[in-house]
């Protein structure tokens, strides 16, 4: 039996309520050869784990078992174990749009130096707005995170790259940090401009509850582990802009702000 090329992973705790959704959208999906990795980080729903249960027996799917360590530990755990050449990021209560694998996998077997792509995200649940993702740029990914967790992604990059940092396994935003890894690399993003995932917004996520009450924290350790990168690459902007205020758009530009800047000062100023 040949090996799957494709491999979706999904850390599961407490997730026995929206999991069917998920897997049922992999294999409505138009892309035939996957297999999913389920990871249960330490459930504690006892619902939750029996709901696990009728998984068992189908040859698509691994079930593993880890006491609980977070999504970068639950991931990991399953990459390594995965044989397949792309992986898939997928969270236990997120859906994947029916083309995607297929026209990521057209695109990435022909262009061998791209390691991730990724669409747009349709958000339900308390949102139903479509997120236009970005366009990759390294400056502005050490700043924020532009790339949801849900791309594909070749297998290399994690053996290049490394895996996601377990120690944001806890606190959250550990996509964030690897994009940035990525991003250093050789290995090319390439967005392509249809919905990807389907992303589930609830006001009891991970990202509510975890990531943001966090996000001091989370931004000390990403800046300090990348400070030689965010350094060369603020550089880089700082004399960008200086050569630009030498060119002479932008000291026409400045002529033509004075009188507005003149005025402005004067209206405030008697306020």
């Amino acid at each position: 039996m040949n090996e799957p090329l494709v491999s979706f992973v999904i850390p599961y705790y407490n997730s026995g309520s929206t999991i069917q959704e998920t897997i049922d959208s992999i294999f409505n999906q138009s892309y035939s050869n996957f297999d999913i990795w389920i990871i249960n980080d330490g459930s504690t729903d006892q619902l939750s784990i029996e709901k696990l249960k009728i998984f068992e027996g189908n040859d698509k799917i691994h079930l593993l078992n880890q006491e609980n360590a977070g999504p970068s530990t639950a991931r990991n755990l399953a990459i390594n174990l995965s044989n397949a050449a792309y992986i898939v990021p997928l969270d236990a209560d997120d859906k994947v749009a029916v083309n995607t694998i297929n026209d990521c996998l057209n695109l990435m077997n022909t262009e061998t130096n791209i390691g991730v792509t990724y669409g747009n995200l349709q958000f339900f649940g308390n949102e139903n707005d479509i997120k236009t993702q970005d366009l990759f740029s390294i400056e502005q990914q050490l700043l924020w995170n532009q790339i949801a967790v849900c791309c594909v992604i070749r297998k290399d990059v994690f053996e290049e790259v490394g895996l996601y940092d377990e120690h944001l396994s806890k606190l959250g935003l550990e996509d964030w940090e690897f994009w940035i890894r990525v991003g250093l690399s050789n290995w090319k993003f390439k967005k392509i401009e249809d919905v990807h995932f389907y992303i589930r917004i609830v006001s009891s996520s991970r990202t509510f509850e975890v990531a943001n009450k966090n996000l001091n924290l989370i931004k000390d350790y990403v800046y300090q582990k990348h400070s030689n990168s965010l350094i060369k690459a603020y550089e880089k902007k700082y004399y960008e802009f200086k050569m630009l205020k030498e060119t002479p758009d932008f000291k026409i530009g400045q002529f033509f702000l004075t009188p507005y800047r003149f005025i402005k000062k004067k209206l405030f100023s008697n306020e």
